[in-house]
């Protein structure tokens, strides 16, 4: 697509997903299987309208909203079906994740296949990070206790790979030992490596372990990084002395090929695999900042912009939990934890590919598709009962 973007509708998103690859997810994965009411595509749509109409989504919301003649409507969902909060978080508990986790899949597949048509950065430049959520209910039936209170307070981990415009995957953590980002963030960064061999991944410097580095290098996928200053390196060769020249807003010190410690134990033991550490200073205050990287070809300028980039994680965490109320725990249960997990991402891309093709702000694109959304609505009313939409709406 070249020139000025054209816009898009809500109607226009919705019609990305065909509705029949969902229906045949829904039958490979089993999930309608002795279902009447609360099916897969009930459920799907269900939380899709609720985290776009409500800032605190909640169990009984979804309440109101299912039994809602609107939303029935919208959906060509069954008239005389209700439900009760407690009914969907059953369902929620039970209902097979594999489903939702697809559906996904094919979210990401459709929406990324049409960005691609209108624009996408050159390099499949991966940022990975995670995001804490605490349940403020004690509720959390899986969760990780944190610091020394003993309040019963638990919190679950996010961790997301984000490509730049959508979310291409996500994982959830429960357990105390992944706190650690040497765990969880390897995870998504090797996982994702797996099904794209040209990606390249930036991460903080919380992913600190040497193995870490040796993997990903050993398996030819690049990476960018920060390293604490200070850490013991072996010199291998010199690839530029800095002679403090200006890079963005820093000054570079050196740039450097080095071998790096095996371990935090085996500190004075150097792996074979070497990396390029680039060394900078910033020219007000001194403060020293370290990149490492496995990425040769290109010049200090890019490697300090790919790691620049990986603030845009940040920015999508914030939307997500100022905008689709990713910072509260609609299910305490792991499996419906897992649902809402995938429906947040489902309907972030939505708002995203909204957002963009309509040069607008992401509060802005939340509420524009619900007055859409409702727009949307009236006008199937009126011609289902034999009106003329254009006449309200010109």
């Amino acid at each position: 697509m070249t020139g000025k973007q054209a816009k898009i509708s809500v109607t226009e998103l919705l019609s990305l997903l065909p509705d029949e690859e969902l229906n045949k997810i829904a039958r490979r994965t089993k999930v309608n299987y002795y279902v009447k009411v609360l099916d897969g595509k009930s459920i799907f749509c269900l939380i899709l309208y609720a985290l776009v109409e409500c800032q605190r989504n909640s169990l009984r919301t979804m309440e109101d909203i299912f039994n809602s003649p609107q939303f029935k409507f919208l959906f060509n969902l069954d008239a005389t079906q209700t439900v009760r909060h407690s009914s969907i978080s059953e369902r929620l508990s039970v209902i097979n994740i594999e489903f939702f986790q697809q559906a996904y899949e094919l979210t990401y597949e459709y929406f990324s296949t049409y960005y691609n048509r209108i624009q996408r950065e050159n390099v499949r430049l991966i940022r990975v990070d995670s995001s804490m959520v605490a349940e403020a209910a004690n509720k959390l039936i899986e969760g990780m206790n944190i610091g020394r209170k003993k309040d019963g307070k638990k919190q679950i981990k996010y961790t997301v790979a984000f490509d730049g415009d959508l979310p291409c995957m996500t994982k959830i953590f429960t357990n105390r030992q992944c706190l650690s980002e040497d765990i969880t963030i390897p995870q998504v960064v090797f996982d994702y490596a797996r099904k794209d061999q040209n990606a390249i991944f930036t991460f903080d410097r919380g992913v600190n372990k040497r193995e870490v580095y040796r993997k990903l290098s050993n398996q030819g996928t690049g990476f960018v990084t920060r390293l604490n200053p200070g850490a013991k390196f072996k010199l291998v060769r010199e690839l530029e002395e800095g002679n403090n020249r200006t890079v963005g807003a820093l000054e570079l010190i050196r740039d450097i090929e080095v071998q790096l410690t095996k371990n935090r134990k085996e500190y004075r033991k150097f792996s074979d695999e070497t990396f390029r550490l680039i060394i900078t200073r910033h020219p007000e205050d001194g403060t020293e900042y370290w990149f490492l990287t496995n990425l040769f070809e290109i010049g200090v300028e890019e490697v300090l912009q790919y790691y620049k980039k990986r603030w845009d994680i940040e920015v999508f965490f914030r939307f997500l939990k100022q905008e689709l109320n990713f910072s509260h725990i609609t299910s305490t249960n792991p499996n419906g934890i897992a649902v809402m997990m995938y429906m947040t991402m489902i309907t972030a891309m939505m708002v995203l590919i909204y957002k963009k093709l309509n040069n607008i702000g992401y509060k802005t694109a939340v509420r524009r598709i619900s007055l859409e959304l409702n727009e949307l609505i009236i006008k199937m009313i009126v011609k289902h009962c034999g009106g003329d939409p254009s006449l309200v709406f010109r």
